[in-house]
């Protein structure tokens, strides 16, 4: 069975016209925060994802690479 990936409780996301943001705040003081700008394709994946999918299901919909990019950046996490 493929494992189970969600999107870890510090990192919020939005859609902005061309792009969207990513604000991952892990250690909760504003100071340590980190904003980044990234393609519309990470907030489609970030929004099917939801509250978890399984690897599998978000790989064949998009790419098991851009999956791995983005547990790599810890926008996406491993339960």
């Amino acid at each position: 069975m493929s494992a189970t990936i969600r999107i870890p409780d510090h990192v919020k996301y939005r859609r902005e016209a061309e792009s969207g943001l990513v604000y991952d705040h892990e250690n909760y003081g504003y100071e340590d925060a980190s904003l980044y700008e990234v393609s519309e394709t990470v907030v489609d994946v970030l929004e099917f994802v939801g509250d978890g999918r399984r690897r599998d299901e978000i790989e064949r919909e998009y790419s098991p690479s851009l999956v791995e990019r983005l547990v790599d950046r810890n926008f996406l996490e491993t339960q």
